[in-house]
């Protein structure tokens, strides 16, 4: 997301019969100075215990006025203080110095050139003439006719200048009457020109901007935006440093046509197992569809008229560490109405970015923006070398049935619990075990004669032989049983049987044959010295009998286990490049690289021959990915129907970089009569300083454009320019952003 801590505030509201309403109070307002301490050189030194030295060409004592007088090459140090010039005189009494001549002060990691200075060194208090400081952590320059040093961390200018760009002409300048800034805090600045080179391009009678590379509460850079839908949009974040393990960002989000959306973001790490986010958004809609003409947009096709005004969207992730090997996690996601997270997709608080900040701080995605149905869920899990442990509770929030106010029959599991023993040896014997077992609370808010709640226990075992045949078949016979048992409500089967309990015991029995062929190929090329080629075929067999389950409730496919007699001929081929190279230390490395993996597969169902239907075979499907260097990939899954001489599904993935990092990458998804899309991104970096991208996504069924992306950028060492256009079917917009290195990133 962004690199600064995020959290939300939240009270969600989920009204009768749905998932009750959370609620989350508005936390903190903590404050925090905004001063800087002595962080960025470490614990304060003790001006009373640090002994000062002085070197230099020619060295007097004035008894009068008890200073020393140095001149050529003085160097004056300090604990982490250095004063040079070529002329100082300095008491060792008061520990005050004036230098002139060359005068470079240098203070932890900061610096201050100048033509003549009036310091005391223990105090960092002083005044400097025509001076520049320089602040290395945030490459930052201040230059001023008149500096004051009014402290170890803070610094004031008259007429005077700051950048982020080196040399005597930067890129970039703000120059100002007044000038104050403090170290890991603000700066301020009064009556200010922005100028690109020599010329003036911006005047403001005031800036604010952060000085600092620590979390620090205070304001961040703004988002201005316009749309068709919303208006011209001004969105303001403030961010909150509540402590080092917590923090959050408060938005506000101003938008014309439709009124201020409130965001909060809170974020937290308790150890390095338990941390999680909290998001929030509000707002209250100025704008509904009420099928009149003028209103008529504010709606999304796909969907019925929204005649909500107040809209909202609350989600969260969480990870706990139980303690004793346990882990929990938390995912909770509500919206307030189906077109909420379809219109408000982009900004600090859109489902794009939620959905990028989930996935890289917790492994774990959302719904897809136009998915009515958000799944909330409850994992407690533990795993052991040959067991593992799952407790599941699932929550799905079917939003259209909450909106338009009709029966919902989505089914929950409230809870789910798997005990499961993974393949392993029956003490001394041959032969080898697993365990699959689980008990389900089903659940649904409206049941009907054949929709019911209940419980199901469901206990798994099975029985593995491994068998080599000779020095090349590995042949493995199993066999399972399976019982499961059935407690209902209210349900009643097809022979007007009402009993609450069912039972089912069903059994299954395969084998698997395979082996494994190797090849070496000598290369000695430059693209590998060796590849090594795996082919693995498979041959696999199951059995299930055929009993009768229509007396049986129906919770998921579980419940209802088709009979099956199939073979099944998977063909899997691996290949491994092996490549040695000298280090610039003269030692030989190995570089190992999995280049293709390509899996080729069909069953025969034996069932349907005896029954004489008339396609026994299955789809032929293919799975490949191919990664020959770091410059192409290929990523495929295909099913190919024998009988209709089709496609069934057929999607496809390329990619293609080059040493300068451009890109192309397409994808085409066809699935035989339901869709078919392509889309594509380049990214071209034209020079080392400019670099643009484009992408759109098209769906080919319907010939028409989902979504076009275009954008350049320029970037400098010590700034940076980007535009953005965007177009879609509900929305069109163009951002453009200026990025200052050391004041910050604005724009429309």
């Amino acid at each position: 997301m962004r690199n600064f801590f995020t959290g939300k505030n939240m009270f969600c509201l989920l009204k009768q019969k749905l998932l009750s309403f959370f609620v989350f109070s508005v936390f903190f307002l903590s404050f925090i100075s905004l001063n800087g301490v002595a962080a960025a050189s470490g614990l304060p030194e003790n001006p009373e215990q640090i002994a000062w030295h002085i070197s230099a060409r020619a060295v007097t004592f004035d008894n009068k006025k008890n200073l020393y007088i140095a001149e050529e090459d003085v160097v004056i140090t300090g604990g982490k203080t250095r004063l040079e010039a070529e002329y100082i005189e300095f008491s060792n009494k008061t520990k005050d110095a004036f230098a002139r001549g060359n005068v470079l002060l240098i203070s932890g990691e900061d610096f201050i050139s100048c033509n003549a200075m009036n310091i005391n060194l223990a105090t960092q208090t002083g005044t400097i003439t025509k001076g520049t400081i320089f602040i290395q952590k945030n490459n930052f320059y201040i230059n001023g006719e008149n500096i004051k040093k009014l402290g170890k961390f803070s610094y004031s200018a008259d007429k005077g200048s700051i950048t982020s760009c080196s040399g005597e002409s930067p890129d970039w300048k703000i120059s100002a009457r007044d000038i104050k800034v403090t170290i890991e805090g603000y700066g301020t600045a009064r009556d200010t020109i922005l100028w690109a080179k020599n010329i003036p391009a911006l005047y403001s009678p005031f800036l604010w901007f952060p000085v600092q590379t620590k979390r620090q509460t205070g304001f961040l850079i703004p988002r201005v935006t316009s749309s068709d839908r919303k208006g011209f949009g001004y969105e303001q974040p403030l961010f909150l440093a509540v402590s080092r393990n917590m923090d959050a960002t408060i938005y506000a989000d101003y938008m014309t046509d439709r009124g201020t959306k409130i965001g909060s973001e809170f974020r937290y790490i308790l150890d390095n197992k338990t941390k999680g986010s909290i998001f929030l958004d509000f707002l209250e809609d100025d704008k509904i569809d009420d099928a009149t003409d003028k209103t008529k947009n504010y709606s999304f096709s796909t969907t019925p008229q929204r005649t909500n005004s107040d809209r909202f969207w609350f989600r969260m992730k969480h990870d706990q560490d139980l303690g004793y090997g346990f882990t929990g996690k938390l995912d909770i996601d509500v919206v307030g109405d189906e077109d909420y997270l379809q219109e408000f997709k982009d900004g600090f608080t859109g489902y794009y970015e939620t959905k990028e900040y989930f996935e890289k701080e917790f492994g774990r995605s959302l719904d897809e923006y136009d998915n009515n149905i958000r799944k909330n869920q409850l994992n407690i899990n533990k795993s052991w070398s040959t067991y593992s442990f799952i407790f599941d509770a699932v929550w799905y929030d079917n939003i259209y049935a909450r909106r338009q106010n009709i029966d919902d029959t989505i089914l929950q599991t409230l809870p789910s619990i798997q005990f499961d023993a993974f393949m392993q040896q029956i003490g001394p014997s041959k032969f080898f075990y697993s365990l699959g077992s689980e008990y389900t609370s089903f659940y649904r808010q409206d049941t009907s004669t054949s929709l019911v709640n209940g419980q199901r226990l469901d206990i798994y075992p099975k029985v593995f032989l491994p068998i080599k045949l000779g020095k090349f078949f590995n042949f493995e016979p199993y066999a399972g049983v399976r019982q499961t048992i059935w407690h209902t409500t209210e349900f009643t089967d097809i022979n007007s049987n009402s009993d609450d309990f069912r039972t089912r015991q069903m059994y299954d029995i395969g084998a698997q044959l395979s082996t494994k062929l190797i090849k070496i190929f000598d290369l000695n090329n430059n693209f590998a010295d060796k590849i090594k080629q795996e082919i693995i075929p498979e041959l696999e067999y199951a059995f299930i009998p055929g009993i009768i389950q229509d007396d049986l409730p129906y919770f998921d496919d579980l419940d209802k286990i088709e009979e099956k007699n199939t073979l099944t001929w998977p063909l899997t081929s691996n290949f491994t490049s092996k490549k040695s190279r000298i280090s610039p230390k003269g030692k030989e490395i190995t570089d190992y690289r999995d280049i293709a993996y390509i899996k080729l597969f069909q069953s025969y169902d034996i069932k349907k021959e005896r029954d004489k239907e008339t396609r026994p075979f299955s789809e032929i499907g293919l799975e490949t990915e191919l990664a020959p260097n770091d410059f192409i990939s290929l990523d495929m899954d295909v099913f190919w129907s024998p009988y209709d001489s089709h496609f069934k599904t057929l999607n496809i993935g390329n990619t293609l970089k080059d040493k300068r990092g451009d890109s192309l990458r397409t994808e085409y998804r066809y699935t035989s009569n339901t869709s078919e899309s392509l889309y594509s991104k380049i990214d071209i970096n034209l020079t080392n300083e400019l670099s643009a991208f484009y992408s759109i996504e098209k769906n080919i069924e319907v010939k028409k454009t989902i979504e076009t992306r275009a954008g350049i950028g320029f970037k400098k060492p010590c700034w940076a320019l980007n535009l953005y256009f965007l177009k879609s079917s509900d929305e069109q917009s163009i951002t453009f952003l200026i990025k200052l290195n050391g004041i910050g990133e604005f724009g429309i």
